[in-house]
Order: structure tokens, then C-alpha cells, then sequence
């Protein structure tokens, strides 16, 4: 007893500071929100839903959410498609190359992401590297539009949050074993049928994991959206800075920001229930 309340006051202080990072700017915003606009940085007495049920009234707003959470979605999508052969390799090589190939897909979480995207412009600008090879070898007669827009983003946001789909499904077919797919084989199953009907129902738990970590991390991504979509890709985080930085509306800013934070709650926990039910 008197070691658990030994580690009990060492936990304290990190307690503490998640709190103070966490706990508190949540809890800030869930005020904020609790009051209405009075003009640039001002707010009016008294704690109201009026801005909760102003959002759920406005179709701009459920089609703003609908756009972001499709966003998100077609990331996941081009991740998995991505991530999965990736994730495979890497936790069945035997190479002593092994531990240079995981470093070099964790290499762009190292970077900063601001840092990540403008490394970006020289490779997908109307003069950049892949515009320029597509001409050269006579695939298409004028640059492509692959940033400032929708196309940009999506490109950000996967470099972004492949990693962490990679990593997650990587520890979780290393603990396959095996000799499960050897058996499958030896019994006439090719590799494809292998892969699709033993590897990925045993991935589920890291395809859902890996999912789930890469679709809120893309619903809630500000810089890339901003960056790579150059004002033009609206998403809810971008109207989040529009309300709170530019118009100075903290009230209907934070307002969002929680509409946005219980959604991609929701959708986790949804998945997570269904993933259970399919077990």
C-alpha cells in the first residue's frame, strides 16, 4: 500500500502537466462556447446553447463537417492502400537493413510539419520536379494542379500520417505467426489469397487502430490544409482559425472546435463498438 501511494505522489507532476496541456485549453474552448459573440474578442454575460444550436441549424456547417470527415476517410483510404504492403515488408524482412528501413519511414514525423509541406512546393509546383518529368516524357501537355488545392492536402496529409498506420500494423503482423501462412499455402492457397483471407482478418485490430489514429489526426490538421491548400481547401479546422484569428469570434470558433472534437469521438468509439461486434 505504502508503494502504490509512493508512485501514486510521483505521478503527480506529470498529472499536472498533461492537465495544464490538455485538460485546461479543452476546458477553456467548452466556456467559450457556453457564450455568444458581442463583436471582435468580446463575449456576453451569461452561459447560453444558442451557438451549438445555431451550428446544428446552419447546412453550411453539417456540410463543412460531411467534407472534412470525408477528407479524413480518402487519407485513411490512400494510406491503407499505401501502408499495408509497406507494414508487411517491413515486419516479415529479414534484411540487416531492417531497423535503416524503419528509421526511414519515421524519418517525416522528425521534420517539422511546416517544414515537411514547403519542402513540397519544388516537387509538385506548376515548374516543379513531377510537372516537369510528366512533360518531359509526354504524358501531359500542361502542368498539373497538385497544390494549392484539394490534391495538395491529401498528398500533405498522407506523408504526414502514413508513419503511424506503418507502425501500427507492422507490430501487429509481427506477432502473426508464421507458420499460419505456411500452412495456408501448403494447403493451395496462393500468396494474394493468403494475405486477403489469413494476414488482414488477422490485422483487424491494427487496421482499425492504424485507421482511427490517421483519420483523427487528418480531421483535426490545420498547418497542412493551410499550407498545401493555399486558402482554397476549407475545412473545419481552417474555419476554426478564420473565426478565431481573423474575425476574432472566439464564441462560434470554439464552438466548432468542440463539435469537431466530440465528432471524430464519436466516430472513434462507433468503430471501435463495431470492431467488437464483428469479433
Amino acid at each position: 500500500m505504502a508503494l502504490k501511494r509512493a508512485w501514486g505522489f510521483l505521478l503527480l507532476p506529470a498529472l499536472a502537466v498533461l492537465a495544464a496541456a490538455f485538460l485546461m485549453p479543452l476546458a477553456n474552448l467548452g466556456m467559450k462556447s457556453l457564450h455568444l459573440f458581442a463583436g471582435p474578442g468580446r463575449e456576453q454575460p451569461g452561459l447560453t446553447l444558442e451557438n451549438y444550436i445555431a451550428f446544428l441549424e446552419d447546412p453550411f456547417n453539417w456540410g463543412l463537417l460531411g467534407w472534412t470527415s470525408l477528407l479524413g476517410l480518402l487519407v485513411v483510404g490512400i494510406s491503407l492502400v499505401l501502408g499495408l504492403p509497406v507494414a508487411y515488408f517491413l515486419a516479415r524482412t529479414k534484411t540487416r537493413w531492417r531497423p535503416v528501413l524503419f528509421l526511414l519511414v519515421i524519418a517525416p514525423m522528425l521534420v517539422s510539419v511546416v517544414i515537411r509541406n514547403l519542402g513540397w512546393i519544388p516537387i509538385l509546383s506548376e515548374s516543379g520536379v513531377v510537372n516537369s518529368l510528366l512533360i518531359a516524357l509526354g504524358l501531359v501537355s500542361q502542368p498539373l494542379k497538385l497544390f494549392n488545392n484539394l490534391a495538395g492536402v491529401v498528398i500533405g496529409l498522407v506523408h504526414a500520417f502514413l508513419p503511424f498506420l506503418i507502425l501500427t500494423l507492422a507490430t501487429v503482423i509481427q506477432r502473426i505467426d508464421p507458420q499460419i501462412e505456411e500452412a495456408s499455402i501448403n494447403l493451395g492457397a496462393g500468396p494474394f489469397e493468403t494475405f486477403c483471407r489469413v494476414v488482414l482478418p488477422l490485422t483487424r485490430p491494427g487496421l482499425i487502430a492504424g485507421s482511427l489514429i490517421v483519420f483523427t489526426l487528418a480531421v483535426s490538421a490545420y498547418t497542412t490544409p493551410a499550407v498545401m491548400g493555399g486558402g482554397r481547401v476549407l475545412v473545419m479546422s481552417t474555419y476554426v482559425q478564420q473565426q478565431i484569428g481573423t474575425l476574432l469570434d472566439y464564441a462560434t470558433g470554439a464552438t466548432v472546435a468542440i463539435v469537431l472534437l466530440v465528432w471524430g469521438a464519436f466516430l472513434s468509439i462507433l468503430a471501435l463498438r463495431f470492431s467488437k461486434a464483428e469479433a
